[in-house]
């Protein structure tokens, strides 16, 4: 066992920064990491959900070559393809970890597997690179599993080049413990005419930052950045989206979806940038929430940056409960109120997971987001 080389004073003030001023990590400022790379080879195993498919596995950081399967395409600390992360303003500490990166067709998902773990308090990054040249199209799952009870802290990046017509989809699901803090980003850089899609599903972690920064430096780009998430006691997850229009005719669309219990808490902060001459810009952020306790809480913050004329940008939020007259449709039809309770959260958040076009990484978020509803097998009875 060794001791992270990390400086836990960041953790202490950045909650006093305005892009985090809801999310508070200072505890982690009091912690002293360390890390192991073994693991039990039952949990890998358990998570090895696409057994025809790529697969790379890391355990806190360290790639774990007798447990993966490597295609053509992808390779281990290979040279990277940029360093797109510095056009950020993000503040979530960038370490050493070693590294994939994905190039070429796929024509299977990738599935890649990063665990943190250990008895102790673990902290590790975890770096992915994709870069789709033209007309390549590549497809990648990540999860992203803290194995135990610990105050973990996970900071995975992604970095992801889609060149002219090429196109890149990315699902990338937080699971496990409920202690565990995540802090992940994603930076995005597209060019003429590319389509980027990523869905981000978070069911995991007590303090979760998903940070999306998104450059659309070309004509006609197509992007989609979808989130769901479900919390309980304790656990809140911060939503934090940049995608900047620096080129005419792109289309963008942010949709950010979750149901929150007991004190659970949500934050989406949404910043559309449309920079000057991006003409045509079609531009759309949406954060619905439904909360079913009086104690749970949502912060959106969508924002509109706009420099250009002849654009179609839009942003909303909402916030309720379930509806009762749905409810009451479903109770006179013979259905006891806690499974029509179910039902209602299950139709809400399953329409994100419908849009999932890999049906071995959609069965398996299904079964966990069952799992975590009361009344689930009542679900499983009626669709699966």
């Amino acid at each position: 066992m060794m001791t992270m080389n990390i400086d836990n004073s960041i953790f202490k003030t950045l909650h006093k920064n305005e892009a985090w001023m809801y999310t508070n990590v200072s505890a982690l400022s009091n912690v002293d990491f360390s890390t192991t790379t073994e693991v039990d080879f039952t949990e890998i195993k358990k998570y090895d959900i696409a057994q025809d498919n790529p697969f790379v596995v890391f355990v806190n950081g360290a790639f774990q070559e007798g447990y993966s399967r490597l295609e053509e395409g992808i390779s281990i600390n290979s040279d990277t393809v940029g360093d797109i992360g510095s056009r950020s303003d993000s503040l979530i500490p960038r370490g050493d970890s070693d590294t994939v990166t994905i190039t070429g067709n796929q024509n299977k998902t990738v599935h890649i597997l990063q665990i943190i773990t250990g008895d102790t308090p673990a902290s590790c990054f975890g770096n992915v690179l994709v870069h789709a040249a033209q007309d390549e199209s590549i497809s990648l799952a990540e999860t992203h599993i803290a194995v135990t009870d610990q105050n973990h802290v996970f900071m995975p990046c992604t970095e992801v080049v889609a060149e002219q017509k090429s196109n890149v989809t990315i699902v990338r699901s937080i699971r496990g413990s409920k202690e565990a803090y995540h802090l992940g980003s994603l930076h995005v850089t597209q060019h003429e005419s590319s389509t980027v899609q990523t869905h981000t599903i978070t069911l995991g972690g007590k303090r979760v930052r998903n940070e999306v920064y998104a450059y659309l430096d070309g004509e006609h780009c197509e992007s989609n950045f979808d989130g769901m998430y479900m919390l309980g006691k304790d656990q809140l997850v911060d939503n934090h989206l940049r995608v900047e229009h620096n080129e005419p005719n792109g289309n963008s669309r942010e949709f950010y979806k979750g149901v929150l219990d007991e004190n659970a808490r949500s934050v989406f902060t949404g910043r559309i940038y449309v920079k000057e001459d991006a003409h045509q810009t079609d531009a759309k952020q949406t954060n619905q929430n439904i909360l079913l306790s009086d104690d749970a809480d949502v912060s959106a913050r969508p924002q509109l940056e706009i420099y250009a004329d002849d654009v179609l940008c839009t942003h909303g939020a909402t916030t309720g409960e379930i509806d009762e007259e749905a409810m009451l449709y479903l109770r006179t039809r013979g259905i006891p109120k806690d499974a029509a309770r179910t039902l209602l959260i299950y139709a809400f958040l399953n329409e994100s997971l419908d849009e999932l076009t890999d049906d071995s990484f959609r069965s398996v978020l299904v079964e966990e987001l069952l799992s975590n509803l009361p009344g689930g097998e009542f679900i499983r009875a009626l669709y699966l």
